[in-house]
């Protein structure tokens, strides 16, 4: 079973909008509203591919509700720790006409030290009846840095696989700890180095960085270029495919997230874990709603991806 672990959640809504622009009122000609946050997105991707999953994270209020009705019908485990503060909601307004998407992130409720402290505790719990977990997105106020190393901390204890797919401060913390995998785009690995890097060598050095600090099998995306991934055995491979036309591109990394966790779940060798991934992102963007795929679009896009063997580390 996949636990994916929420901290911050969210009802994700989508608007479409054509001309969207400042100043104006607008009617949409399409609008969704789904249980949201980026383990969410993760969560039902891999139910979508047949797998078991329990979700977890702290949730609350009449937005907190939705969400676990939400879960509920998809038959995904509803393991959420209750909080008083509200669960946030977060607007994408999508412009196909002009291409473009504005988001609007709420920054979620603030959480006491005894939430949190009480969310570990079930953790603990939770992480015994899986055998991989996922930990995704931002933290919500008022907990701290480096949270996820603890989460970590207990995985790799008990011998789980961590995916850890977050950014800033978090990821920085994260990757002391050494989680199996993890998949930042090239904007979020260089808040982690602070330089930048565009070249095949660059790539290399960086996959070379994340396995130094433990990271048993990174990944950098490289957004519609496809991925550089380091497999456990230091094998490091480009995972790229042909140009596809995109409806809606957000959630398409967590819907990456969760084909990797499904495949390491299923005991796939690694380069089907990453072309897994890369098909589920690649089927992502092409559903309006965020964080949905297809079965039939996910096999049809597994067929398409390349892949380059770039060399060892």
């Amino acid at each position: 079973m996949i636990l994916t672990v929420t901290m911050n959640p969210a009802i994700d809504k989508v608007y479409a909008i054509d001309d969207f622009h400042v100043h104006g009122v607008f009617r949409p000609k399409a609008m969704t509203a789904t249980a949201g946050g980026k383990g969410l997105n993760v969560a039902r991707v891999a139910r979508i591919l047949g797998q078991q999953v329990m979700a977890t994270g702290l949730i609350g209020g009449a937005a907190g509700q939705f969400i676990h009705d939400q879960l509920h019908n998809i038959g995904i485990i509803d393991n959420f720790v209750p909080i008083k503060g509200e669960t946030r909601i977060c607007i994408n307004i999508m412009d196909e006409k002009n291409n473009t998407s504005t988001e609007i992130l709420e920054p979620g409720p603030v959480v006491s030290e005894d939430e949190y402290k009480a969310f570990l505790e079930r953790f603990e719990e939770m992480v015994a009846q899986c055998d991989v977990v996922t930990a995704s997105g931002s933290l919500p106020r008022g907990i701290p840095a480096d949270f996820y190393r603890s989460l970590i901390a207990i995985a790799k204890r008990k011998r789980k696989i961590f995916i850890l797919d977050t950014s800033g401060e978090y990821l920085k913390e994260g990757i002391k700890e050494g989680p199996f995998m993890v998949k930042p785009n090239q904007h979020e690995f260089r808040q982690v180095v602070g330089h930048d890097f565009s070249t095949k060598e660059d790539y290399v050095s960086a996959l070379k960085l994340l396995k130094r600090s433990g990271v048993v099998f990174p990944v950098l995306s490289l957004g519609d270029k496809g991925c550089v991934a380091a497999l456990p055995n230091g094998d490091v491979y480009h995972f790229f495919s042909p140009p596809i036309k995109v409806v809606n591109t957000v959630g398409s990394g967590d819907a990456f997230v969760a084909g990797c966790a499904v495949a390491l779940s299923r005991a796939a060798q690694p380069i089907e874990v990453i072309k897994l991934g890369m098909a589920c992102g690649m089927a992502n963007t092409q559903f309006f709603e965020t964080g949905m795929v297809s079965p039939e679009l996910v096999a049809k896009f597994l067929e398409c991806i390349q892949i380059d063997f770039w060399g060892v580390i």
